[in-house]
């Protein structure tokens, strides 16, 4: 017989969002609230648009909310929020005060913050740059990049106009990237011109001529520096127009002016494995990505805001648009990479202690290793 490890007491039970979910769906949604967690599951899969409407309205969702649904036999050609608006990066961007957004940490202890106001500014400056050189609504981005603060905000900045984002880490390889962005046919490509891994110095430009000639829809290649350090210069390729972030950086901001998309407006293209061949395209859809995201924040890793998220994860895993997204719950988020036992195998824990995480989240493949290296935290 299991035996019950934890349940948490009465009084963290009503302070916990969940607890106020259901207070909330009781007052606006003829639910009897009775505390009983199995009958709201049931009613939450029972009641497929109330509880996605309750959803959009407890994370006080902006956009333009139609309740229509088509409910179909095959789930997969169910419809959800028909002629519903709205634009991901609005939801993100809600805040504009001094208070800490993103973190970024290296390996190495380097360090940088950007508060909210900063965010939405760069992420102004990046839409202004996309919309000179002619990227515009279901154009796709490719990015190579690491989890830096400027990753985030080029995906803001995609998703504002209505461009789909696409991102791969550069531990994929050439190779990789070449499997995954040919499929897609980017007209952009940003890349970071350098990433780090347990002290090493790894070139990622250097890779970049042999990008270009396999993928002719790059037409522009924006080049990030690594952070802290200066950049690598890259020679000029022909046919390809190279920009520099630090130059976009430099000019005025405009306020950002929302245009809100469908619902079903695509967001991101992110890929499958590649162990049954190459990695297959699948695309995200931004209302979707955005509800499953609060749900999973708000309802389940109890989430508010102020909280502080940290999830050891690169650009090239699903968990990176998790983690991204926490923004809209006007939570914090830290990025870290690099090697994450680098000259101490609780790096990891340091930084969460250091930084006051309020939600960890690390791989099976970190805890795994934290076990063959017997590490007692």
């Amino acid at each position: 017989m299991n035996k019950k490890l934890w349940e948490a007491s009465l009084s963290i039970k009503k302070n916990s969002n969940l607890f106020k979910f259901e207070k909330f769906i009781s007052k606006n949604f003829k639910y009897k609230a009775n505390k009983n967690y199995k009958k709201l599951f049931n009613w939450s899969i029972n009641n497929l648009d109330l509880f996605w409407s309750s959803i959009w309205d407890y994370a006080n969702v902006k956009g333009e909310k139609i309740e229509k649904f088509k409910f179909l036999k095959e789930f997969i050609k169910n419809k959800f929020f028909v002629n519903s608006k709205l634009n991901f990066a609005e939801n993100l961007l809600s805040k504009k005060d001094n208070s800490k957004a993103v973190t970024f940490i290296s390996e190495n202890g380097y360090k940088e913050y950007r508060s909210w106001k900063e965010l939405s500014y760069n992420s102004s400056k990046l839409i202004n740059f996309f919309n000179k050189n002619n990227i515009s609504k279901r154009d796709r981005i490719a990015a190579y990049m690491i989890n830096q603060i400027e990753t985030v905000e080029c995906f803001l900045a995609a998703s504002a106009i209505g461009a789909i984002w696409s991102s791969c880490s550069p531990d994929f390889g050439t190779q990789g990237l070449i499997e995954r962005f040919s499929q897609i046919k980017p007209k952009m490509l940003i890349m970071t011109d350098r990433y780090y891994y347990n002290g090493k110095e790894i070139n990622i430009l250097e890779r970049l001529p042999l990008i270009l000639k396999k993928i002719k829809s790059i037409k522009n290649v924006l080049i990030v520096n690594y952070p802290g350090k200066k950049y690598i210069r890259q020679k000029k390729i022909k046919g390809t127009k190279l920009h520099n972030l630090n130059q976009i950086y430099k000019i005025e901001h405009n306020e950002i002016k929302f245009k809100r998309f469908d619902f079903d407006h695509e967001l991101v293209i992110l890929y499958s494995s590649g162990t049954t061949g190459k990695p297959k395209c699948i695309c995200h859809r931004s209302g979707g990505v955005l509800l499953q995201h609060l749900k999973e924040h708000q309802l389940h890793c109890e989430v508010k805001p102020g909280d502080n998220v940290f999830y050891f994860t690169t650009c090239g895993w699903m968990m990176w648009n998790w983690l991204v997204t926490f923004l809209a719950s006007r939570a914090s988020i830290v990025l870290f990479d690099g090697f994450p036992m680098y000259k101490k195998d609780d790096l990891l824990f340091k930084i969460a202690d250091k930084e006051k995480i309020t939600l960890f989240g690390v791989s099976a493949k970190y805890i795994d290793q934290l076990r063959k290296q017997k590490i007692k935290i």
